[in-house]
C-alpha cells in the first residue's frame, strides 16, 4: 500500500496519477491504493508473482474510494479500470484463511477473488469494507 506522507494523504503511484486525477474529477475521495490483481484477468505467472509480492512487478492495482472500489491495470496510452461500488459490494471474505493473500468480494450472485502483493493491504481493504458494512446496517 502506498504510505501516507501526510495525514489524510495518499501517495499515487507515477502509473495512476491519469486514473486518479479522474478519480478525483469524479469527486470521489482515495481511501487506499494497494497493488492487487483480479483472479479472473490473471495467468499463472501473474498469480505466482503477486502471491509472492514481487513489488517491481506490479500488473495492477485496487484503488479504493469513498464510494466505489477501482481495479486498475495501468498501461501506456490509456488504462483498464473496473469499478465496483461499494454499495452494491453485499460482502467480503477471506480465502483460505488469507494464506493465499487472497479475498473475495461478493456481488450479487457473483464473486470476484483479489489477490494483494502484501497481505496487510489486504486486511486493511477487509476492515475498510467490514466497517462500511457495518455502517450501514
Amino acid at each position: 500500500m502506498t504510505e501516507v506522507e501526510q495525514p489524510g494523504e495518499i501517495v499515487v503511484p507515477g502509473k495512476l496519477r491519469r486514473t486518479a486525477k479522474k478519480i478525483a474529477e469524479a469527486g470521489e475521495a482515495i481511501v487506499q491504493i494497494a497493488p492487487a490483481i483480479l483472479y479472473s484477468r490473471a495467468s499463472e505467472q501473474m498469480l505466482a508473482i503477486a502471491r509472492t509480492g514481487m513489488m517491481d512487478k506490479i500488473i495492477g492495482y485496487l484503488v479504493t474510494t469513498d464510494r466505489n472500489v477501482h481495479f486498475v491495470r495501468p498501461g501506456l496510452a490509456w488504462d483498464n479500470v473496473q469499478t465496483v461500488p461499494l454499495d452494491s459490494i453485499d460482502d467480503v471474505e477471506y480465502v483460505d484463511e488469507f494464506h493465499s493473500n487472497t479475498l473475495k468480494i461478493l456481488v450479487g450472485e457473483s464473486s470476484e477473488k483479489i489477490i494483494f502483493y502484501d497481505d496487510t493491504d489486504g486486511i486493511r481493504f477487509f476492515q475498510y469494507l467490514k466497517r462500511i458494512k457495518a455502517k450501514k446496517q
